[in-house]
C-alpha cells in the first residue's frame, strides 16, 4: 500500500510538473507574439502615417523588416520549445546528447531574444529549468550556475543591450496611443509576473520530487538491508536445521549398525557359550566369525562419526557439566585434575558452549590415553573478547606432534566460530584454544 501511495503521489507529482511546463510554453509564446507582433505592427504603422524619419531620429540603430522579427521571434522560440521536448525525451540518451541540447537551447534562447530587440528575458527561465531538471551532482551544478549567470548577462537590455545596438521596446510603441501603450506594458508586466510565479511552481516541484525521490531511495535501501538481515538470519537457521537433520541421520545410522553388530556379538557369544566344551575346534571358529562382525561394526561406526558432530551436553550448566566430566575422568583413570575458571559465571552461546565443552573433554581423553598422564591443569580465561582455554598435561609428551581425529577434531570447531589451536610437548603435552566471544560479555 505504501509504495503504491508513493508511486501515485510520483505519478501525481510528475503531471503536475507537466502541466506547469506546458503552461510556460504557452504563457511564453504569448508574450514573444505579444512583443514582436507590437514591433512588427509600430514599424508598419509608422511607415504607413510617413513618421519614419522621426523614429529613427528616436534610435540610433536601423530596425530589422516588421517580417523578418516576427518569423525569427516565432521561429526561434517554437525551435526552441521543440528542443526543450526532445531534451526531456532524451535525457537518458547520454552526457554527449544532453550537452548538444543544453547548447542548442541557449543558443535558439539568444538567438529569440535578440530578434525580439532584448525586450524580453523571460525565456531564460525556461532555459533554467530544463538545465535544472537535467544536471546531476555538485559539479554540474557548478557549471549550471555560470550557465545561467552567463545567459542572464548576455540577454539583458540594461547589461548588454546597448553593446549589441538594440532598439528599446519603449520606441517601437510610440507608434501607438497612449492608452495603447499602457496597456502593451501592463499586458506584458503581468505575462512576466505570471511567468516568473509559474517558474518558481516549477523549481519548487521539481526540488520537492528530487528530495522525495532521494527519501524514497533511502527507504528502499533500508528495506533492502532488513531482507538481506532476514535472508541471512534464515540461511542460519536453515543451515542449523540441515545440520541437525544430517546428525539425526548419522545417529541413526551409527545406532542401527552399533545395534546390529552387538547384536549379533551377543548371540555368537551365548553361542560359544554353550558349545565351548563340546566343541573346541567349533568355538573357535565361531569366534572368529565374532571377531569378523566386530571389526566391520567398528569400521561402520568409525565411518559414520568422522561425519557426526554430536550435541550432547548434559543438562546441566557449562560449568557443571565439565566439572562431571572431569570428576568422571579422574576417577575412572585416578588422574589428578585441577579445574581452574576464572570466568564467572560461565556461560556462552548454545554453539560456544558446545566448543568449549569438546575441546575440554578431547584434551583430557588424549592426556590421559595418548600421554599417559596422572595430573592435568585446566584452565579458563578470558582477556578483552577472547576466550581462552589452556590444558596442561605430565605426560609423555612427544617430540614431533602428529595430528590425529582428536587435534583434527578440536580445530575443525574451533574453526567454526574464528578460534585458534595451539599445541605442543614441553615436560608433558599442553593445548592452548582461544575463541572470540561475539556476545561481548558473559551473560548475567
Amino acid at each position: 500500500m505504501e509504495a503504491m501511495g508513493g508511486s501515485s503521489r510520483g505519478m501525481s507529482r510528475e503531471k503536475i510538473i507537466t502541466n506547469l511546463q506546458q503552461a510556460v510554453y504557452i504563457l511564453n509564446f504569448a508574450v514573444v507574439c505579444l512583443v514582436a507582433g507590437s514591433m512588427t505592427f509600430s514599424i508598419w504603422r509608422i511607415v504607413d502615417a510617413m513618421e519614419a524619419e522621426a523614429f529613427l531620429n528616436l534610435i540610433r540603430v536601423r530596425p530589422w523588416k516588421p517580417r523578418t522579427i516576427w518569423i525569427a521571434s516565432i521561429t526561434g522560440y517554437l525551435c526552441l520549445v521543440l528542443l526543450s521536448c526532445l531534451g526531456q525525451l532524451w535525457e537518458h540518451k547520454g552526457k554527449h546528447v544532453r550537452f548538444f541540447i543544453t547548447a542548442g537551447e541557449m543558443f535558439l534562447c539568444i538567438g529569440t531574444t535578440v530578434a525580439l530587440n532584448m525586450n524580453y528575458n523571460g525565456l531564460v527561465l525556461l532555459v533554467v529549468a530544463d538545465l535544472v531538471r537535467g544536471q546531476r551532482g555538485s559539479r554540474q551544478k557548478l557549471i549550471l550556475g555560470i550557465a545561467i549567470v552567463g545567459l542572464y548577462t548576455i540577454v539583458n537590455y540594461n547589461l548588454t543591450g546597448n553593446y549589441f545596438n538594440m532598439i528599446p521596446w519603449e520606441a517601437f510603441l510610440t507608434g501607438y496611443h497612449t492608452s495603447t501603450q499602457a496597456f502593451l506594458k501592463g499586458t506584458l508586466s503581468v505575462l512576466a509576473s505570471m511567468n516568473l510565479v509559474l517558474f518558481i511552481l516549477y523549481m519548487v516541484m521539481l526540488i520537492q520530487g528530487e528530495y522525495q525521490e532521494r527519501e524514497r531511495i533511502q527507504n528502499l535501501n533500508e528495506q533492502l538491508e532488513e531482507a538481506n538481515r532476514k535472508l541471512k538470519e534464515y540461511a542460519v537457521e536453515a543451515e542449523k536445521n540441515a545440520e541437525m537433520r544430517e546428525r539425526n541421520r548419522l545417529a541413526r545410522e551409527i545406532h542401527d549398525t552399533l545395534g546390529h553388530a552387538l547384536t549379533g556379538i551377543v548371540a555368537g557369544v551365548d553361542a560359544c557359550l554353550t558349545m565351548i566344551d563340546l566343541s573346541p575346534e567349533a568355538t573357535k571358529q565361531q569366534l572368529e566369525k565374532i571377531g569378523q562382525v566386530a571389526r566391520e561394526g567398528m569400521t561402520d561406526v568409525r565411518r559414520s562419526v568422522k561425519k557426526l558432530r554430536p550435541d550432547a551436553l548434559e543438562k546441566l550448566e557449562l560449568e557443571e557439566a565439565i566439572v562431571k566430566m572431569l570428576r568422571d575422568a579422574g576417577a575412572a583413570s585416578r588422574a589428578e585434575i585441577q579445574f581452574q575458571n576464572q570466568v564467572k559465571p560461565l556461560r556462552f552461546h548454545e554453539d560456544e558452549e558446545e566448543v568449549i565443552y569438546r575441546v575440554v573433554q578431547e584434551a583430557t581423553t588424549n592426556a590421559i590415553r595418548h600421554g599417559h598422564a596422572d595430573k592435568i591443569t585446566i584452565s579458563i580465561s578470558k582477556t578483552d573478547q577472547w576466550l581462552t582455554i589452556r590444558i596442561e598435561d605430565n605426560g609423555i609428551g612427544c617430540e614431533k606432534v602428529e595430528e590425529g581425529f582428536g587435534l583434527k577434531h578440536m580445530e575443525e570447531r574451533l574453526s567454526l566460530l574464528e578460534g585458534t589451536l595451539g599445541y605442543g610437548s614441553r615436560e608433558g603435552f599442553y593445548i592452548i584454544a582461544r575463541i572470540p566471544i561475539r556476545w561481548g560479555e558473559e551473560h548475567e
